[in-house]
């Protein structure tokens, strides 16, 4: 634990792993005041457009307070999942290197992006519809619904907690369409930090989320807890699968957000 500076920064570390605390805490501050103008305008993320009595302040605010804290495995149960914490970069470091090897083999983008958006769609199969028939979202999320569509809202409330960027449903006509706007968004920012601006729509387990989310609480009905089989997967998300996502603006690429358009086809 110490006190550390750099030009602009000023960081406090309170609490140390390497000192038999349960986690390492640190406190960072902007010194710089022309740094801490540009950092408070570099993000700026609207309000919710679609009236909903699901709670997204209250939510996030008791997520937050959750000790997500890995078990001797490095696993954290919760909400009826198992999650693991890992490193943006690694992630992104990961999906775009393989993405930059198949297309200096297939000579295109396809195949890598068919596969990175399958992940996505895995990912939101069992960790989405896992959170969806959990103890926890039926005690602390399903009593705010009133309609079917605020699975939706309130599934979109717990993805603001993973640090993924902040999501917006910016339009959502029941069984036919989804449009969700994804402000920073860690893929873009990764994407930028390590590669540079993209020629094309890189935010993959986005759109495979977003895909996914429709899937399971239309075609799949979420709402009746179904057993999250891999047959079940498949019954999902085959080649003839009912919703398909578009990444139709990409921060990565300049624009100011990420969109996901979700139609049936």
């Amino acid at each position: 634990s110490g006190k550390y500076f750099s030009d602009d920064l000023e960081i406090i570390q309170n609490k140390s792993i390497s000192l038999n605390d349960d986690f390492s805490e640190y406190e960072i501050s902007l010194e710089n005041s022309t740094i801490k103008k540009q950092f408070e305008n570099f993000v700026s993320i609207p309000s919710r457009k679609i009236e909903t009595t699901v709670d997204e302040d209250m939510i996030v605010g008791a997520v937050s307070q959750l000790p997500l804290i890995g078990n001797e495995e490095g696993l954290i149960p919760a909400f009826g999942v198992y999650l693991t914490r890992m490193y943006a970069d690694y992630y992104n470091k990961i999906s775009f290197r393989f993405e930059e090897e198949m297309k200096k083999e297939t000579g295109t983008y396809d195949l890598s992006k068919d596969l990175l958006i399958e992940a996505g769609h895995i990912c939101a199969f069992y960790t989405f519809g896992g959170i969806m028939s959990s103890d926890e979202w039926y005690a602390l999320i399903k009593p705010m619904f009133k309609t079917k569509e605020d699975w939706i809202h309130g599934m979109i409330s717990v993805v603001n907690c993973l640090g993924w960027g902040v999501w917006r449903v910016e339009e959502l006509i029941p069984n036919e369409k989804l449009v969700i706007r994804a402000y920073q968004d860690y893929e873009s920012l990764g994407y930028l930090e390590w590669f540079g601006k993209a020629d094309h729509p890189i935010s993959y387990l986005l759109t495979g989320g977003c895909t996914g989310l429709m899937s399971l609480l239309y075609d799949g009905d979420i709402t009746q807890k179904p057993e999250l089989t891999k047959d079940y997967y498949y019954q999902l998300f085959n080649d003839n699968r009912a919703f398909k996502a578009e990444q139709t603006k990409c921060l990565a690429m300049g624009d100011d957000y990420s969109e996901v358009v979700v139609k049936r086809v």
